[in-house]
């Protein structure tokens, strides 16, 4: 696993881990990036271990680079080797995300988990009308 600050990416953070390396979701690897945390870039759980929330693209994330689809995602690096993933919300809209966590600052993994929890999903009918 890795993680790389990217100025040329609204200088947010990126988390990645290979397939190998990532128990949890369905197979698949990570190249994500970091939600917006109070402090630094992981969220404590309840016994103190960092986590960190991420929003993860889904492939063919379409032609606007900051309006795609993905999963919100704690990613737990303490397990050595392995990245065990808890996924948070699926198939929501990445700006929504980001707002959610901007607007309401969750200090902890229970709380990242109830503001991802409250992001509203992407209708099934695809992207729902702007306003």
């Amino acid at each position: 696993m890795r993680w790389d600050e990217e100025p040329a990416d609204r200088g947010r953070v990126k988390f990645a881990a290979s397939a190998d390396a990532v128990e949890g979701y369905g197979g698949r690897g990570l190249n994500g990036r970091a939600l917006h945390p109070v402090a630094g870039y992981t969220f404590p759980d309840q016994d103190g271990d960092p986590w960190w929330v991420i929003f993860q693209p889904w492939p063919s994330a379409g032609p606007h680079p900051h309006r795609v689809p993905g999963d919100i995602l704690a990613c737990n690096d303490s397990y050595g080797d392995m990245v065990h993933v808890v996924v948070l919300a699926a198939g929501v809209w990445e700006d929504d995300a980001e707002a959610a966590f901007s607007a309401n600052a969750p200090s902890s993994l229970a709380d990242a988990a109830r503001v991802a929890a409250a992001v509203e999903p992407i209708s099934p009918r695809g992207p729902r009308a702007a306003g």
